[in-house]
């Protein structure tokens, strides 16, 4: 019997900094614009961006940031 090692790098993704998010969101655009987002796959990205555009509205409200239309 032979005991073999190896070394096995995983990734892990980092969680996004608030700087980029303004890239992030470019390429989402990009992806629906494309049509790399399937149709079947709208509902549930309308149902994450709901609380993406809420919390940033309450946010906008507060500190005087532009409203998103």
């Amino acid at each position: 019997m032979q005991v073999v090692e190896r070394r096995i790098e995983i990734r892990v993704p980092l969680e996004p900094t608030r700087r980029d998010w303004p890239t992030l969101l470019g390429e989402l655009t990009r992806q629906l614009d494309d049509g790399r987002i399937y149709d079947r796959d709208l509902p549930g990205l309308s149902r994450a961006l709901q609380p993406v555009l809420e919390a940033y509205r309450w946010r906008a409200r507060r500190t005087g940031a532009r409203d998103v239309r």
